[in-house]
């Protein structure tokens, strides 16, 4: 993780003058990268210590800024820098930012701005300019609101860090639902990947190289919103999820809502979900599973609190919820199974009427925040076992523990290395 600024400007400048920039600084000096002509660090002079890293120029395009950046507009290219958190460990983790380097790339980022006839955004505090209000025209009748389909995939980590995932979203979308291939992707705006210009090959190693903890984005119509979970080392966490928004007026458009359902499976069953849903909302960013909240005493929250149109359980979900479902609307497999509840698309007010109220039976659900921000904070009663959090000494905590030393001797030699190199 890391403090971020952003440099807009209408120059692009060599990796030397890049590092005439740098050098403009007290106490900085840049090394450049004579094979990929690239600034590759930028340090302290007096510690050698790294200072903060600087990516770009990125080239952009006229979609690429927010119609309201009205600071920013005209801007043709982005530099942006990267001030690492300092990570404490304890009960949990916490970050900070060191202040003195986050000073020294705020004196970098105004030298470059001034440079390249740009302008400095500070992403963490940056409110867009209030515009003048225009005067407000006779009201038209109100448009009925969009609705939205949410996909949403779950499974567990494992040992192997899960840096598969990408790969199998990727041959997956384009096997089943060809509306899921991004147009763009990346980790940060302006996104650096883009179908058919790049081979298939490159969003997987994106993945594999730069979504350690942080998501892997997909956009570009008709796709309103992607993410695939970072793989991560700590197998505390547990899950890792793929989502996905549609407007769904898009997708009737493009004949593609029966598609949705062999998607839906396939992907669950490639990536060993225990659980996975198609939803329809009028809502951009909320379904009926509610956020996780950070008094949570479980990975995983339990089933969500209303209806959906599919639903996908795994093998030992499917055991627990077989008996409160109708048996005529699932179809199973050994991979787990699938509960429809209509033919067509149909929101919650809808699937209630046919389902009751409660769909699921309490305990399958998770107790919501008393304070009414909408979070859980106490899992479900019940769910599989293996959704919890293991019990110290059993063969899944022992099988954490054994990952966790095998990380911490993985690091300990890469750190020997680097202190011999040096020497």
């Amino acid at each position: 993780m890391s403090y971020d600024l952003a440099v807009y400007g209408k120059v692009s400048l060599t990796a030397r003058e890049l590092a005439k920039v740098v050098s403009s600084v007290r106490g900085l000096k840049a090394t450049v990268d004579r094979r990929s002509q690239t600034v590759s660090s930028i340090v302290n002079r007096r510690t050698r210590e790294m200072a903060f890293e600087l990516d770009g120029p990125d080239e952009l395009e006229p979609e690429d800024i927010p119609e309201d950046w009205t600071e920013v507009a005209g801007a043709t290219v982005l530099y942006s820098i990267h001030v690492s958190y300092d990570v404490q460990a304890g009960a949990g983790f916490s970050f900070s930012v060191d202040e003195t380097k986050l000073a020294v790339a705020t004196a970098f980022a105004a030298r470059l701005a001034e440079r390249v006839d740009g302008t400095v955004i500070d992403p963490q505090t940056y409110e867009p300019p209030e515009r003048e209000p225009e005067p407000e025209p006779a009201p038209d009748p109100e448009p009925p609101r969009p609705r939205f389909l949410h996909l949403r995939w779950y499974r567990l980590l494992d040992d192997a860090n899960d840096k598969d995932l990408a790969e199998i979203y990727l041959r997956t979308a384009r096997e089943f639902f060809t509306p899921g291939v991004p147009s763009r992707f990346g980790t940060y705006e302006p996104f650096q990947g883009r179908f058919p210009r790049d081979e298939d090959s490159r969003f997987d190693e994106m993945y594999r190289e730069d979504c350690y903890i942080g998501d892997l984005i997909l956009a570009g119509k008709p796709i309103e919103h992607g993410t695939i979970d970072g793989w991560t080392n700590d197998l505390s966490q547990r899950k890792q999820s793929v989502g996905l928004m549609f407007e769904l007026d898009r997708l009737l458009k493009l004949k593609a809502l029966d598609a949705v359902e062999p998607f839906l499976v396939a992907l669950a069953e490639r990536t060993g979900s225990f659980f996975a849903f198609a939803e329809v909302n009028t809502s951009r960013y909320r379904t009926a599973l509610p956020p996780m909240g950070v008094k949570l005493d479980d990975p995983w929250s339990g089933l969500p609190t209303e209806p959906q149109w599919l639903t996908w359980f795994g093998p030992e979900y499917a055991d627990l919820v077989a008996p409160h479902l109708d048996p005529p609307r699932m179809t199973a497999n050994s991979q787990g199974t699938l509960h429809r509840w209509t033919e067509h698309p149909a929101e919650a007010d809808e699937l209630r009427e046919l389902s009751g109220d409660p769909w699921i039976p309490d305990g399958f659900r998770g107790v919501l925040d008393p304070a009414g921000d909408g979070r859980c904070n106490k899992a479900a009663a019940v769910m599989p076992a293996s959704l919890r959090y293991p019990v110290p000494g059993s063969a899944q905590a022992l099988r954490i523990e054994a990952h966790y030393a095998r990380v911490r001797e993985i690091e300990a030699n890469a750190r020997n290395r680097a202190t011999e190199g040096r020497r």
